[in-house]
């Protein structure tokens, strides 16, 4: 069936995706990796730490590899909605932590919750972020920041002042990285942004992320 056929960002939309393969063939999978290689050492989670991380809309799980060499003693959870994503990442990645499908109220009491570049995906936010808030020590939300182009995916943009309400303890924007690689990133990017401009073409930058910091509330 036809991703079409579901409405956008339901369960059913997602498990299609996975199962089609349509997320990772359209890059899903390295974009996980890349997003999290860049804001990882803006956490400011110290190298030695030993508690639990929990990646909450873990997808197929490729930021692992990436948490795991920076926190090798920390103890990794990743939960996703999507039945046929957590299966993937059973497969791809169990040896590095325990995956578990379900939604925001099965994430265990933790210490840090990561929840990268899920919340422009969610209609109502706010219960999401009620909820996780008191499951953690500290919470991570980290999303597009000032998108240009919207996608459908995408419900709204984001900017420094998005969380006011909710006092974020901290703020920082940093690169999200580019899909291509290689040989790919450096003709399509570096090189036509050479000759964008004499076309009148806009030059390609790179895609910015903004990390939101939270006290968490668990007891």
């Amino acid at each position: 069936m036809s991703i079409m056929s579901f409405k956008v960002n339901s369960r059913e939309y997602w498990e299609n995706r996975f199962r089609s393969f349509d997320w990772r063939n359209k890059g899903g999978d390295r974009q996980s990796f890349i997003h999290a290689k860049k804001y990882i050492r803006f956490l400011n989670i110290p190298k030695d730490f030993d508690g639990i991380i929990c990646d909450f809309g873990c997808a197929e799980g490729d930021a692992f590899v990436v948490y795991k060499k920076y926190f090798p003693k920390a103890k990794l959870v990743g939960i996703d909605f999507s039945e046929n994503a957590i299966n993937f990442a059973k497969k791809k990645y169990g040896q590095l932590g325990e995956f578990v499908v379900g939604d925001a109220t099965v994430v265990p009491k933790c210490d840090i919750i990561i929840c990268s570049h899920i919340f422009e995906h969610i209609e109502d936010e706010d219960i999401l972020f009620k909820i996780l808030i008191k499951k953690c020590q500290r919470l991570f939300i980290i999303v597009p920041y000032k998108e240009e182009f919207g996608f459908e995916e995408h419900l709204r943009t984001y900017d420094e002042h998005h969380y006011d309400k909710y006092k974020p303890e901290r703020i920082k924007i940093c690169g999200a990285g580019f899909v291509m690689s290689g040989l790919d990133l450096i003709f399509n990017v570096y090189i036509k942004n050479i000759l964008r401009p004499f076309f009148g073409k806009k030059i390609i930058k790179e895609p910015q992320q903004i990390i939101y910091e939270f006290i968490g509330k668990a007891e």
